[in-house]
């Protein structure tokens, strides 16, 4: 961003899709998500871009992160602090 506030650019983005949409709900209530390891949730994109963003400007100290709702994960904050980054 510059100084006014204005945006670069991105250096990490990932898109997906869902094999299934149908059943999520039910399956919810059959696996607890507390149990699964982020290597297997969606949510481990958000972890592939802080690395992938930090690897990629050389300078993680520069970095900083913005992400929605859905990236308020304690792995991504130990990632970042792992990186020497901001999140």
């Amino acid at each position: 961003m510059t100084t006014e506030g204005l945006p670069l650019g991105l250096t990490a983005v990932k898109f997906w899709t869902r094999k299934k949409f149908k059943g999520t709900a039910a399956l919810k209530k059959k696996i607890n998500p507390t149990r699964v390891p982020i290597e297997k949730k969606e949510s481990i994109r958000w972890l592939d871009n802080v690395r992938q963003s930090t690897e990629l400007l050389g300078d993680p100290g520069r970095c900083i992160h913005v992400g929605d709702r859905e990236s308020d994960i304690y792995e991504l904050f130990c990632a970042a602090r792992e990186a020497g980054t901001h999140s």
